[in-house]
């Protein structure tokens, strides 16, 4: 379940699906529930409004890999009070179009040749896909790692962080094509979606380790990305009442937990 804001109903579903790594209509309307917790109010010439407020919860059993129910999203991944995304450029200042850092120069950004090649891939990706964002590098010996924030990133982030995955991929060729002689891993991330994701994904691993566990027999997750299934090897990795295998052909290879006799 997600809760966000809005000027309008539909505009805070939209977040709040966004909230639950869904791209606007990628789900049919039968697959989520809305409760509308706060209806809007335009007020007097936009004096007193009051934005939407609404709950999203996922239906059907196909969406169990999306953990319990009372999974809140933090206060501060909420865009309370937003009205909209990017609908322009005359929002911004020359030079702070979107996808681009406005809260940086890029010129007084102490950043090595790697990372300002990573800056510049992702402004444009950014810019292309019609996003108001900025973008943090940090650097260490053995990876890039970039933050990018904004508003609606559910279109970068992709289900389930597919499409996410693939532009740090392409960013990786970007940055460290060939046979580059100081390559390091590229990590991306949007308004903390990994670790938030990473989360989900531990919780219904126990959860359905302990299930296998209790009813002695194996319990097959849902199709999961290849990092997804990585994290559920890694957290239930040190139990001995359980063991994980993956099965099946991508895209819908998943892991199967089963019970050690």
């Amino acid at each position: 379940m997600a809760k966000a804001s809005g000027r309008t109903v539909e505009l805070a579903v939209q977040r709040a699906l966004a909230e639950l790594d869904f791209a606007p209509g990628e789900l049919a309307d039968d697959q989520y529930e809305v409760t509308i917790v706060i209806p809007p109010e335009e007020g007097f010439m936009g004096v007193g409004a009051v934005d939407a407020v609404v709950e999203v919860a996922l239906v059907g059993d196909e969406f169990d890999f999306y953990g319990p129910e009372d999974d809140s999203q933090p206060e501060e991944l909420l865009d309370h009070g937003v009205d909209g995304a990017y609908d322009g450029d005359d929002e911004y200042e020359e030079g702070e179009r979107p996808g681009y850092a406005g809260d940086y120069d890029d010129e007084d950004l102490d950043e090595g040749p790697e990372a300002v090649r990573l800056r510049a891939f992702l402004k444009r990706v950014l810019t292309e896909m019609g996003l108001a964002a900025r973008i943090r590098i940090t650097e260490g010996a053995e990876e890039l790692h970039a933050e990018i924030t904004g508003d609606d990133l559910g279109i970068l982030i992709g289900r389930r962080g597919q499409t996410i995955d693939a532009v740090e991929y392409l960013a990786g060729i970007a940055v460290f094509p060939g046979a580059h002689p100081r390559r390091r891993r590229v990590d991306l991330d949007a308004e903390g979606y990994k670790d938030r994701r990473r989360r989900q994904v531990e919780r219904v691993a126990v959860r359905k380790a302990d299930e296998a566990a209790r009813r002695g027999r194996p319990v097959q997750l849902a199709p999961m990305t290849p990092a997804e299934r990585k994290i559920v090897h890694l957290t239930l990795r040190g139990r001995k009442d359980v063991a994980t295998a993956s099965e099946g052909r991508e895209p819908n290879r998943s892991v199967v937990i089963s019970p050690v006799r």
